[in-house]
């Protein structure tokens, strides 16, 4: 039965299969890499906090701003982990059409769409993140 299933796609087909799910898989691999970059500043706030809650004194404003970027952290993450599953679903959806036999061109397109714009939102919340960390720090030299 299997032997059937399988003969009747076309190798052509198959092909332009591969083709269409290679670009979301190399997207998802730097979706990945981001996805350990943002945990990493994540867990670096996070011990950051547990030392303010242990005693050491800081400026209140320097705590609402570390409050303020875990918060971004966050949403980056989140925003990865949904761009993530869309490319997911759009690397799956490819290679189900031509053995289900249909054409759902649009559906490519929009999952694609979907996970763009996501990404886009992840690396917009980590530069938001970044420009904040950028305040506490001396990145000027006073002459």
């Amino acid at each position: 039965m299997l032997h059937h299933f399988m003969g009747s796609v076309d190798l052509a087909g198959i092909e332009r299969t591969l083709q269409v799910a290679i670009a979301p898989a190399f997207i998802l691999g730097g979706v990945m890499a981001l996805l350990s970059l943002l945990t990493g500043r994540l867990a670096r706030l996070s011990e950051r906090y547990q030392e303010i809650l242990d005693g050491t004194q800081v400026p209140p404003h320097e705590r609402r701003l570390l409050v303020q970027r875990a918060r971004l952290t966050y949403r980056g993450i989140t925003f990865a982990i949904i761009a993530a599953c869309l490319l997911c679903v759009l690397v799956i959806v490819s290679f189900v059409e031509p053995l289900v036999g249909v054409t759902v061109g649009h559906h490519v397109a929009g999952l694609l769409v979907l996970a763009m714009a996501c990404l886009t939102t992840a690396l917009i919340c980590f530069l938001w993140e970044v420009l904040l960390s950028a305040r506490i720090l001396p990145l000027h030299h006073e002459k």
